[in-house]
């Protein structure tokens, strides 16, 4: 049986589901950069006084800042692919096709790193963690509200494996002999444990404890450093964390795939268009150079 004209080699499955998953992705990065760029407001508002350069890293660096960045390359990255779907534009579908590729190589390479060099690889990630969240605690509220939330969850102090004297490199928890903060060698309150039957927690209960040591202060506050405890915290819930890991690898590779076929389909579409249209004017030439009798 011969093809229809009108037939075509796009399929519509795949193109409206990529357009579906992208156009929900879309709209979660316009709402990250909506609520990022709230929160960098309110934090430049709050570090009014200081340099122009402290300003500007504190604000990159920040968790609104972060939000900021990821939203708009999800923004850009969806927005290909959504655009680039619907209206069947290989442009568009390349960017968001080697987007996404990159981006899973990218993954690929942290992960081997993180099994190949685990130590080193925590080094690195404790040394960039504690300069932005334990030295800048008090320069951003969103700063330290997530440092104080990210202490009350894990049920950490600090983030390297020193724990709680982590907090001497803060400017007011310090224990130098000129520091003139009232919280001089003391830790944030978000420290302390939190007795099942505490209604109200001492906020001076972390006064004083870097003096003091680690067994000494384990019924006070939790001294283990935040990236231990998330590392236990993983261990102990390895079939989930590997799952959710295992799930988004997954659904990018699918992604990607689907986005690899549809270019594939509109490339082969058009070689199609441009096949019909050579014949049709090779048939036209034909006409018009045939004899008349």
């Amino acid at each position: 049986m011969a093809r229809r004209r009108d037939y075509s080699y796009i399929s519509p499955c795949v193109k409206w589901t990529l357009f579906a998953f992208n156009f929900i992705f879309w709209l979660f990065g316009l709402l990250l950069v909506g609520i990022g760029l709230y929160g960098v407001v309110f934090t430049a508002q709050d570090l009014h006084g200081l340099k122009s350069v402290k300003i500007a890293y504190i604000v990159l660096t920040d968790l609104s800042g972060v939000m900021v960045a990821l939203g708009s390359i999800i923004f850009v990255v969806s927005f290909a692919g959504c655009i680039g779907a619907l209206r069947e534009n290989l442009c568009l579908l390349k960017l968001y096709f080697w987007s996404l590729t990159i981006f899973l190589v990218a993954e690929l390479i942290f992960a081997i790193g993180c099994i190949l060099f685990p130590w080193k690889s925590r080094e690195i990630m404790e040394s960039l963690l504690s300069k932005r969240l334990i030295e800048d605690y008090r320069e951003s509220q969103n700063t330290q509200n997530f440092v104080d939330s990210l202490q009350r969850h894990f049920e950490c102090c600090g983030i390297t494996t020193d724990g709680y004297q982590d907090w001497n490199a803060n400017e007011y928890f310090n224990c130098s002999d000129h520091s003139p903060s009232a919280e001089k060698c003391g830790v944030p309150a978000s420290c302390c444990i939190r007795r099942k039957n505490m209604t109200h927690l001492n906020s001076m209960c972390g006064y004083d404890v870097q003096k003091k040591k680690r067994h000494e202060v384990s019924e006070i506050i939790n001294p283990n450093g935040c990236v231990t405890s998330i590392i236990q915290f993983l261990e102990s819930n390895l079939y989930w964390a590997a799952g959710v890991i295992f799930g988004i690898t997954l659904f990018q590779m699918y992604v990607t795939h689907q986005a690899r076929s549809l270019m594939d389909q509109i490339a082969l579409q058009r070689s199609r268009w441009e096949s019909q249209s050579l014949t049709g004017y090779h048939r036209l030439l034909t006409r018009t150079d045939a004899p008349h009798y």
